[in-house]
């Protein structure tokens, strides 16, 4: 079989090497799991004919059994690998039921046998020589910079190294010997680099998608629930007949199943300390609570009667479980709310109410109990104390449906599902009910959100791939990350055109002026001074970039063209210039205090003619972009809660007609306009502590306020496209700050 194989398979821009078990694109190595890749062979060597799910599974793992479940996750990591789309796939085509077929044309060569390595080669045998391979280290040389993202193929793999020189062609012994010399060049520049000191090279940035799928197969996967230390989720499936619950990673990797029984086992909930997770049975012949171990071990039943139990909460110090039972009314849908001592013991009824009320979900500090009620001609979610007083209606706003909600960690936020807009879709809003914000928006249904313990993420189920499955997502949902870099990414910027977004980043040491393409690709640094250079702006022709440099001992406002090319310094004074912003008429507002008040300035492009425009306080000027007005960040103008906090105002082109957009009790600030000048988004501290700043959008008469994001730490520097359907901006959600883009449309 595939042991035997010695062929190269191509299929643009892969070029699979069956012998050596190596998968290229444009001549770098693809990281692929041994078994992922043994998958990808089987399916290459079957192009277009479909393979048996039992002979994947047979021919993959041929002295071992396992479950379908690990075929499934070969095919994930592939599709990944491979950029392919289950729900249009251009290389690998699921066949519901059956297996998975290979649509992708492939080309087909076979390589001399290697039997005797120190054979020599039959004169007639074709000979295909390893040319992509050794691309991987000479390509590297033709640029400016070493490859440090070339990998030197072992001579072991490649076959190539006890080749006689005697029986190769010329032009072979030439790439031969080009592979050998790349390859020794190669160790000896690490070498000599690792040794001495140097500029590390910007790494090419790859934009990636915040939306990941975790299980790919034809049966049902749902009800995810993320693991207290955010390592796993669990989730109950049907893939073997009957719901079962199964566990697996946070990537999707590891799967185990969990209970294996001839009945259904679902909706399962992590205790507080991880150790044991509570779920539905009805192996006892009609829905119960059960409770067992993290790995298991140990099915416990926990409530007995001749009604359905359903849907643990665990309290958050562990020591008792709320839960929806109908057993003490006669109407089989009239749920009410339950809650127990861990081990089942001491049932006491908190809610008592003629219609539907099920979901209880508890508050991380153990205050309130979420729970989903039909009391008001439709499904509204509320919330009580633990002994069912103080219930209050959180979504009496709407006529829709609302359920399954769920707190994040911090007890900051909630997750609901609503089909308010026609489908059932992900919510998030406040704790308080404010600042409500849309996270899904398809026409698919997406459901049973879990909230990842850092607050940064959801598992969902969805089934947008025509059957039900689990998916993860940022918390403002599908997102693509452009920067990947464990320095910070900050200060985006869109050109004119919006085919670019220029950034700031240390990871070359200092803050650097970067510019990369808008998916993320092209990464290119422009400005290599010995000092931090941020904050840059494209002039409204896309020819120059304004910034922020301290290279000359004080911060100053620097202009280059958008090469890097001819940087110049346009202010020199004392104080501090900062925030350059260009207006239509091609000038720069930038902050200054030069005078001790701090105020916002304008000047020529060269320069020159620099005047104040603001009689107060005032920064991080954005100009409209019709020219006119421009939105700037003050002191407010009255008092709120007792403080003066920073506000948005706008003002006319020449600082007068001054009014206050914002009213908040809490800090605002980095106004930016929509291209058409019709909106401004801005940041507003979204917690107590300061610490969590989300971005939101107004009209710019400060109308019609909306949340963008929901990301649980900062969210800055927002920037709209020019088209206006794209929002970039920075967030450290992640740990540190990278570059995100969200579709607004």
């Amino acid at each position: 079989m595939s042991e035997q194989d010695n062929r190269i398979y191509e299929f643009e821009p892969f070029v699979l090497d069956a012998g050596s078990r190596i998968l290229l694109k444009d001549g770098s190595i693809v990281r692929l799991t041994p078994k992922a890749l043994e998958t990808l062979l089987v399916l290459v060597q079957n192009a277009v004919q479909v393979v048996e799910r039992e002979r994947l599974l047979k021919e993959v793992w041929p002295d071992s059994f396992v479950e379908e479940g690990s075929l499934s996750r070969n095919i994930h990591e592939l599709r990944k690998a491979l950029g392919d789309d289950s729900a249009e796939p251009r290389y690998i085509e699921t066949i519901p039921k059956r297996g998975y077929r290979f649509v992708a044309p492939v080309k087909s060569t076979a390589l001399a046998p290697r039997q005797n390595e120190d054979a020599a080669l039959d004169g007639n045998a074709t000979v295909i020589e390893k040319h992509t391979f050794a691309r991987v280290i000479s390509e590297g040389f033709e640029g400016d910079e070493l490859p440090f993202q070339a990998v030197a193929i072992p001579a072991s793999v490649t076959g190539v190294k006890a080749l006689p020189q005697a029986h190769l062609e010329e032009p072979a012994k030439t790439r031969y010997a080009l592979m050998i010399l790349g390859v020794v060049l190669l160790a000896t520049a690490v070498y000599l680099l690792l040794k001495l000191p140097r500029k590390v090279p910007a790494p090419v940035s790859r934009a990636k998608h915040t939306l990941v799928r975790l299980t790919n197969n034809a049966a049902s996967d749902l009800l995810p629930v993320w693991s207290p230390d955010g390592r796993k989720i669990a989730f109950c499936s049907n893939r073997d007949g009957k719901n079962e619950i199964y566990v697996m990673d946070a990537d999707g990797a590891n799967l185990t199943r969990l209970t294996d029984n001839l009945a259904d086992d679902d909706v399962p909930k992590w205790s507080p300390d991880g150790r044991r997770i509570a779920f539905d049975s009805e192996r006892d012949g009609n829905k119960e609570i059960y409770v067992m171990d993290a790995d298991g071990g140990n099915q416990t039943r926990l409530t007995r009667s001749d009604s359905v139990d359903t849907g643990a909460s665990w309290s958050p110090d562990g020591s008792k479980i709320a839960f929806a039972s109908n057993r003490d009314n006669s109407y089989p849908f009239n749920f009410d709310i339950y809650v127990m001592n861990a081990d089942g013991g001491s049932h006491k009824r908190v809610v008592d109410d003629p219609e539907y009320d099920a979901e209880p979900k508890w508050s991380p500090e153990g205050a309130r109990i979420l729970f989903v009620t039909g009391r008001n001609e439709s499904f509204d979610l509320y919330s009580m104390n633990p002994d069912g007083t103080a219930q209050k209606n959180l979504t009496k706003d709407s006529q829709k449906a609302d359920g399954s909600p769920a707190w994040s960690l911090d007890g900051s936020n909630i997750a609901f599902v609503s089909d308010r807009d026609g489908k059932d879709e992900i919510y998030v809003m406040d704790a308080d009910c404010s600042n409500l914000k849309r996270v899904t928006n398809n026409s698919v249904n997406d459901s049973r959100p879990s909230w990842s313990p850092d607050g940064s993420k959801l598992a969902f189920q969805s089934d947008r791939d025509g059957n039900w499955e689990i998916y993860v997502m940022s918390v403002d949902g599908e997102l693509d990350q452009l920067t990947d870099d464990a320095a910070n990414d900050i200060d985006p910027a869109w050109s004119p055109d919006g085919t670019r977004i220029a950034f700031s980043s240390n990871r070359a040491g200092m803050h650097h002026i970067y510019v990369m393409n808008a998916d993320g690709s092209s990464l290119t640094q422009l400005t290599t001074s010995p000092a931090d250079d941020t904050e840059p702006a494209w002039s409204l022709d896309g020819q120059r970039i304004a910034f922020t440099s301290s290279r000359d001992g004080n911060r100053e406002v620097y202009s280059m063209h958008t090469d890097g090319s001819q940087q110049m310094r346009l202010t020199i004074d004392p104080g501090i210039d900062i925030c350059p912003t260009w207006s239509p008429d091609g000038r720069i507002l930038f902050n200054s205090t030069r005078d001790k008040l701090g105020g916002i300035y304008v000047m020529d492009s060269d320069g020159a003619n620099i005047s104040r425009l603001t009689s107060l306080a005032a920064g991080q000027p954005a100009c409209s972009p019709a020219g006119g007005r421009f939105a700037f960040v003050g002191p407010s103008i009255e008092r709120i809660g007792g403080t003066f906090p920073p506000q948005v105002f706008v003002s006319d082109g020449d600082g007068k007609n001054v009014s206050m957009l914002t009213t908040y009790p809490v800090p605002i600030g980095e106004p930016s306009w929509s291209s058409d000048g019709a909106t401004i988004v801005f940041l507003k501290t979204v917690d107590k502590m300061g610490a969590r700043t989300n971005v939101f959008q107004m009209d710019s008469s400060g109308g019609n306020v909306r949340r963008l994001t929901g990301g649980p730490k900062g969210d800055r520097g927002p920037a709209l496209s020019p088209d206006g359907s794209k929002l970039a901006f920075q967030s450290n959600r992640a740990g540190n700050y990278e570059i995100y883009v969200m579709s607004l449309r």
